[in-house]
Formats: structure tokens, sequence, C-alpha cells
């Protein structure tokens, strides 16, 4: 038998002796008893002495010879095994009821958190479409828009090309002298309205292909 083993089966002894004389084993006593030997050893064999002795003490029960206080303080040795067994139990099935409530309260607020976002999500969407739906008129408005600009241009393109062949044929009939005084002096005036007008229709025309321009690329 190697000292390892030894000294696990003289700490049982030990703690056996210990019993029958009404003390509790501890890796202590036992170790003082034995005078030497590895707590760690000494540890384990009384684990393994524990786990033996309700085992040991129902055979002890078969017979009569067994010292009463010995008896008793077995009993109230596993008495209190029992005990601590059973508190470690609650401890433990309040800590996994503890971890349970946890886990449940994280699974709630994660799907609160859930249908609150997907909530804003369909607020946001509708607020989308709702901007896409002001856009697209907004489109429909500009367009209508650059069309009668672009109308208007033309038409406004037109009455200056009509004006300056207007003009021109007053030119000419001032130059060739064939109209009277007063046909000529009413040529001039028309002639300074239409340059006028002209110009006026000039600066339009530029003003709204500006605002043609400036439409197409918005």
């Amino acid at each position: 038998m190697t000292k390892k083993s030894d000294t696990h089966a003289r700490a049982m002894q030990v703690a056996d002796q210990l019993l029958e004389e009404g003390v509790r084993p501890t890796q202590q006593n036992v170790r003082e008893r034995l005078g030497s030997g590895s707590l760690t050893t000494i540890n384990r064999a009384l684990n393994d002495w524990w786990h033996t002795l309700s085992d040991r003490i129902q055979r002890r029960n078969q017979h009569p010879d067994l010292p009463e206080p010995v008896a008793k303080l077995a009993s109230q040795t596993w008495d209190r095994a029992l005990a601590y067994a059973e508190n470690r139990f609650e401890q433990q099935r309040r800590a996994l009821e503890e971890e349970q409530q946890s886990l449940l309260a994280q699974s709630e607020s994660m799907r609160t958190g859930g249908e609150q976002a997907l909530f804003e999500a369909h607020k946001q969407n509708a607020r989308l479409l709702e901007r896409c739906e002001q856009l697209a008129d907004d489109k429909r408005q500009l367009e209508k828009r650059i069309l009668e600009l672009e109308e208007s241009n033309m038409r406004l393109s037109s009455e200056r090309d009509n004006l300056v062949r207007d003009l021109k044929q007053m030119q000419h009939m001032a130059g060739t002298g064939s109209a009277s005084s007063e046909e000529m002096i009413e040529l001039r005036v028309r002639s300074r309205v239409q340059e006028e007008e002209l110009q006026r229709l000039r600066d339009q025309n530029h003003s709204l292909a500006g605002e043609v321009a400036r439409l197409r690329s918005s």
C-alpha cells in the first residue's frame, strides 16, 4: 500500500475513533491524531467517510452493542448533513428561480422593445410615403410650370420676330421716302414703340429661359 493510500485509510479510522468519542471529525483533529499526512488526502478521506457514514451506521444498528453516545452523535451528524444539503438545495433553487425571472424579464423587454421599434418603423414609413406623394405632386406642378413657360417663350419669340419684321419694313419705307410726312412721323413713333416692346420681349424671353433652365435642374 502506498503512503497516500495508507494516510487515507488511517484518516477514516481516526474519524471513526473521534466519532465514538463524541467529537466531530475535522481535517485538523484528524491530522493531529495522525501526526502527519497531506491535508488534501485527509480532506478526501473525510469526504469518503461522510458519504459512507449512513451505510455504516445502518449496519451498526443491526448490532445492539453500538454505544448510545456514538449512535446519538452519528444521528445528530447525519441530521446536520441533511440540513446542510437541504439548505444548499434551497439556495440553488432560489438562484435558479431568480435567474429564470431575470431571463423572462429580459425576454419581455426585448419583445416590448421590438414592438416599439416596429411601431416607429411603420410611422417613419408612413411619413416617407407622404413625403414621396408630396414630391410627386411637386414634380407634376413643376413640369406643368415648365410647359407653360416654354409656351410663353415660344409665343414671345414669335411676337419678337413679328416686331422685328414690322420694324424693318417701317425703316425701309422711311428710307425710300414712299410715305408722307405724317406717315413718317407715325412710322417713327411706331418704330420707337416697337423697339421698346422688342427689348421688353427680349428681356422677358431671357428671364423665362433662365427660369426654365433652373426648374429643369431642380
